[in-house]
């Protein structure tokens, strides 16, 4: 016998699937068909990531992680007049338009550089959660933002084998600071009036590290404009 800690005491947990990554994505599929028609986005979470972006000229192309019937991909193109495309681990993403299977925690070559932003409120799906936000920083755009959206749900008190990360808001820009050097940063924290199942809603923004020089010296340009114009 052991002591195993509850999850309500942990400030990040992660799901050990005795099957590995395989048994892992079995439970993903069984419970996206389980809850196939179910939606966690809501319209004012997702409007006002849809100010945000609009506020930095962002809306270009968007991809939504994790978005099981596409929900938030037919409301973003809708809200913002631009490409979005979907992902999900399970065959049923063939279903919905816009929509495409693939496991968000893999690269694809012809996706990176290419996204103006991303959202996701899956982040607490993920088998490898650090290797996940490498890839999605990594799909970014040089100015592009990444939307993640978290409640106490999305907490290790949530966590489980459905939803096998967790990790606790106010946890989360610490982990953000340890992961991302050198590859994304925190941008910003979006307080949404929105509540869920009695929760608060926080969206955490995170852009890309400018590595080459030549992209921070764009940005530094950008920034000696702004000033001279004020």
């Amino acid at each position: 016998m052991k002591l195993v800690p509850r999850h309500h005491d942990l400030l990040l947990y992660q799901h050990a699937y005795s099957g590995g990554y395989d048994e892992y994505r079995r439970e993903q599929i069984k419970w996206n068909r389980a809850k196939i028609d179910s939606v966690w986005a809501d319209r004012d979470t997702l409007a006002a990531i849809a100010a945000d972006i609009r506020s930095n000229k962002i809306a270009g192309r968007g991809l939504c992680h994790g978005a099981r019937n596409g929900f938030e991909v037919r409301w973003f193109a809708d809200a913002l007049d631009c490409p979005v495309l979907g992902t999900d681990i399970s065959e049923t993403a063939e279903q919905f338009e816009n929509m495409v299977v693939h496991d968000f925690q893999e690269p694809r070559s012809e996706w990176a550089g290419k996204w103006d932003f991303i959202y996701t409120n899956s982040l607490d799906h993920a088998f490898n959660p650090r290797k996940a936000l490498d890839i999605w920083a990594d799909q970014l755009a040089p100015k592009g933002r990444i939307y993640i959206e978290q409640t106490m749900q999305h907490s290790p008190a949530g966590a489980s084998e459905m939803d096998p990360f967790g990790v606790h808001p106010m946890f989360f820009p610490y982990l953000v600071f340890e992961w991302g050097k050198g590859k994304y940063r925190l941008a910003d924290i979006l307080h949404v009036d929105a509540v869920k199942r009695k929760g608060h809603v926080w969206v955490f923004v995170l852009e890309r590290e400018p590595q080459a020089a030549g992209e921070r010296e764009e940005l530094l340009e950008e920034s000696r404009h702004g000033a001279s114009r004020n």
